[in-house]
């Protein structure tokens, strides 16, 4: 779950009743919620996609900056998130869930 939740997050949000339907059908073959949850696979798709064995190293993607980001900081206590970006903004994110939780203009 640590890693089919964070991967899956904008599907689960904008669409959670159609998890079964797409996070669960791409995620890697030998995920452990995929095997846990394979009776719940819609009778309608009679086939799935070729998918890769096991997830890879990334965990989480951040997406907001529209240039490259320059710096990275973790708060002290470790639940935040600043990054700043040739964008001329600065966005502080939930390190946990990785929603964003501010944008700082101008920086």
């Amino acid at each position: 779950m640590k890693r089919f939740v964070p991967y899956n997050r904008t599907a689960i949000e904008l669409a959670p009743l159609q998890t079964y339907c797409s996070a669960l059908v791409f995620s890697p073959a030998a995920s452990l919620v995929k095997m846990q949850f394979q009776s719940q696979r819609p009778l309608w798709m009679p086939g799935l996609p070729q998918v890769r064995d096991n997830w890879d190293t990334l965990l989480q993607t951040l997406e907001g900056h529209s240039e490259a980001v320059s710096a990275v900081a973790f708060s002290p206590d470790g639940k935040q998130l600043a990054s700043a970006s040739d964008d001329s903004t600065v966005r502080l994110w939930d390190a946990g869930s990785g929603k964003a939780l501010q944008t700082l203009e101008g920086h």
